[in-house]
């Protein structure tokens, strides 16, 4: 290695970067295997990660690609034909690092010169530099860890609990349909919702609706539970559902949230219910059935998509991104596997710092501690606890459905993490524009950044934009960016 060229190419870059944006800048070089060729000790703290990073990644990116491959941090990497340069400053916004990108074919001959014979991947482009806005077309992901083949059941976990008892003893002389016979006889409190099925010859949708009308007669009860029917707002077909009570009456927002996609009709749509009882449906595009089983070691976003249904899943990445803790309540041990595939997928944005699971005991014992967390019960499939105003993640529903678009799960990730960059950057840019404003206009936005920076900024971002803005900026500019007629009339719309 040619130490001396390495010196000088190290102190070219950090006083150019330096005079272009008045901060310091820390530098490190990795090769396309991994190995650090240089690296200041200001990044010492993310060694590991970019060493990961490289390794998994390094032959995704494309010749001239960069990536912000982790939020909240002023550090973004760049690809070279044999190497990766990242860049990180303590100050500063994230986006004026890109201006990097324009230096790259000044010092990419050095670099691979000091590199030298490496066995990788040819790139899967020529590097062509010119004046690009902030849309990143390829970013990082991370490597997932390999687990043995494991299946989760959620009816097995969640129905082996319930155990179904008649409430007074039925006279002799009562005449009821075979399968409601069968329901009576063996609801006698040692059989669950399980056992009794399995003795039954009829699918677990018309088991429930047998269960509800004995419920509802007060002739079946079910403790610790409450067995809800609910009518879909589009076709008006009942599904049921059981509510585990304890979980409705600790919950920190005051309702619990849950969605549902029956066999019995074509919909789905997403449930509040609330401590006293009322029930909300809401109709929601549909883009999957819901899958009662998972297999641990083939953990995907469509997989989980399917297991927790869009509306849960739609909650994690929402509550993510904002920067909430997300927390799973289990009665096993199986919420690890999510919380570890969890932590992976989302690195980008949490660091891996805010999903974890708790013993669902552990919860309800004091679950005020946890008011600014969304809860998750892994068996029910219930949001316990919304940390946020809730929505029906109208801009997840977009994402998810170009990220499904995809067949390779590696490039799901990679798109979803691409929104996640494309959107920071953005709003770097915006904040640089707006900064001289005291107000401007939604639609004044909108033409500012077409024409300004050939970028179609889509009305229902900007809610968005302005809530990431104050959480990875600290910046406010709710009350900069005001709503035009058409977008008051949007909303007013949307509400009814």
């Amino acid at each position: 290695m040619d130490t001396a060229m390495l010196d000088t190419v190290v102190k070219e870059i950090i006083s150019k970067m330096g005079s272009i944006l008045g901060v310091r800048v820390y530098i490190g070089i990795v090769d396309g295997l991994g190995n650090i060729i240089h690296m200041d000790r200001e990044l010492e703290q993310f060694k590991e990660f970019i060493i990961n990073f490289i390794r998994t990644n390094f032959k995704y990116l494309k010749v001239g690609d960069h990536s912000l491959p982790i939020s909240g941090k002023n550090i973004m990497f760049f690809r070279l034909s044999k190497a990766i340069i990242i860049l990180y400053s303590a100050k500063g916004r994230v986006g004026q690092l890109l201006s990097f990108k324009s230096l790259l074919p000044k010092y990419e001959s050095r670099i691979d010169e000091i590199v030298g014979d490496i066995s990788v991947e040819p790139a899967a482009a020529e590097l062509v530099v010119e004046e690009v806005p902030p849309e990143p077309e390829t970013i990082s992901s991370v490597p997932v860890k390999t687990i043995e083949k494991t299946i989760f059941s959620r009816n097995m976990v969640f129905y082996s609990e319930i155990y179904p008892q008649i409430t007074k003893k039925i006279k002799e002389s009562s005449k009821f349909s075979l399968i409601i016979s069968v329901i009576l006889n063996y609801s006698n409190g040692n059989n669950s919702f399980l056992d009794i099925f399995d003795k039954l010859d009829i699918d677990q949708d018309r088991y429930l609706q047998e269960l509800f009308k004995l419920y509802k007669a007060n002739k079946i009860k079910f403790p610790g539970y409450e067995l809800i029917q609910v009518n879909c707002p589009e076709c008006k077909s009942e599904a049921h559902k059981f509510i585990p009570q304890e979980l409705l009456k600790a919950s920190p927002c005051e309702y619990i949230r849950f969605q549902i996609a029956p066999k019995t009709c074509k919909h789905t749509y997403y449930v509040i219910l609330d401590k006293k009882g009322k029930i909300k449906p809401k109709a929601i595009p549909k883009i999957s059935d819901i899958s009662d089983e998972i297999d641990f070691s083939e953990l995907s976003i469509e997989n989980l998509i399917k297991f927790f249904g869009q509306d849960i899943f739609f909650s994690i990445f929402h509550a993510v991104f904002f920067k909430y803790t997300v927390i799973f309540l289990e009665s096993t041990n199986f919420g690890e596997f999510i919380c570890e595939f969890m932590k992976n997928f989302f690195q980008q944005v949490s660091y891996g710092k805010e999903i974890q699971s708790l013993p669902r005991e552990d919860y309800l014992k004091k679950s005020k501690r946890y008011a600014d967390a969304l809860i998750i019960d892994l068996a029910s499939n219930i949001i316990c606890n919304e940390p946020y105003e809730s929505e029906d993640f109208d801009f997840e529903l977009r994402l998810f459905r170009k990220v499904l678009k995809e067949k390779d799960e590696h490039v799901q990730v990679l798109k979803t993490h691409s929104e996640f960059e494309r959107l920071i950057l953005l709003i770097d840019t915006i904040l640089n524009e707006i900064e001289m404003y005291e107000e401007i206009k939604e639609d004044e936005l909108i033409d500012l950044m077409k024409k300004k920076h050939n970028i179609i900024l889509e009305r229902s971002e900007i809610p968005i934009i302005k809530e990431l803005a104050d959480i990875y900026y600290s910046v406010d500019i709710r009350k900069k960016i005001t709503k035009t007629l058409v977008g008051k009339v949007s909303d007013f719309f949307q509400s009814i």
